[in-house]
């Protein structure tokens, strides 16, 4: 009982439900201190007509989960200092993203009628599963991958875990070998532009430009890659199976 009314105080120290609405309303730094929910947020901005036009099937849907202690549903409005925006490459309003806010949310694109939003949320808006989490984020089939990795001989076990980490850690190598060979070719091609400014040949420069503004591109994009790579990390599989051979290690 005392455990669950410190969590409820937490909850309560992070979100405002001042306005009279379910909706959590969530600042820029709040959203970071959110932990153990599975949150589905509406990313909105002042002065949005299309937000205040969802504003009452978001509440409605808050209303339908305000009893349950497992999922948040928030809205953050943005400006130009909210770090939670930032965070998540808002750049149109509304914006509604679900998840973990400690991993990468996901963008909901769907129906915004209640009955699709409060059927999304049941399925879809959790946290990832974990040995902590078992009762409430792990399915069936996630639930019998634990049981597997928790019978199987410790050897065999490490063997799978040192196997992905280095799979893992080849694909990160490979995208990083990508993006510095992408850099060399982008030097070149500014070497190139830079040098033929002297001749005159204004069609040459021309070309050449696009060249670099055409290499400039695909540095870019490599580099978005690597960070999306970055933050999806490792497989849920190897993270059950680290758990699993830290418990068993720990017993």
């Amino acid at each position: 009982m005392k455990l669950e009314l410190f969590f409820s105080l937490a909850l309560l120290s992070i979100v405002d439900l001042s306005s009279g609405s379910a909706v959590a309303q969530i600042d820029g730094d709040s959203y970071f201190d959110i932990d153990g929910e599975a949150v589905f947020i509406k990313f909105s901005e002042a002065g949005c007509s299309k937000c205040e036009d969802d504003a009452p099937v978001w509440d409605e849907l808050a209303k339908a989960f305000a009893g349950n202690e497992n999922i948040m549903i928030a809205e953050i409005v943005c400006d130009d200092d909210n770090d939670a925006c930032q965070e998540n490459a808002i750049e149109s309003f509304p914006t509604y993203k679900y998840g973990d806010v400690d991993s990468v949310l996901e963008i909901y694109e769907g129906a915004m009628d209640l009955e699709s939003l409060k059927k999304f949320t049941s399925e879809s808006v959790r946290l990832r599963c974990g040995l902590e989490e078992l009762e409430h984020w792990c399915n069936a089939e996630e639930l019998a991958m634990i049981d597997t990795y928790r019978n199987m001989p410790l050897d065999e076990l490490e063997a799978i875990i040192d196997s992905m980490n280095t799979a893992l850690e080849e694909e990160y190598d490979a995208a990083e070998a990508k993006i510095a060979a992408a850099e060399d070719v982008l030097i070149n091609a500014e070497k190139e532009r830079n040098a033929s400014t002297e001749g005159g040949d204004t069609e040459r420069i021309d070309y050449l430009e696009s060249q670099v503004l055409a290499a400039q591109e695909i540095v870019a994009n490599l580099e978005t890659e690597f960070d999306l790579l970055l933050d999806k990390g490792e497989p849920l599989a190897l993270t059950l199976m680290e758990d699993v051979m830290d418990e068993r290690e720990e017993n």
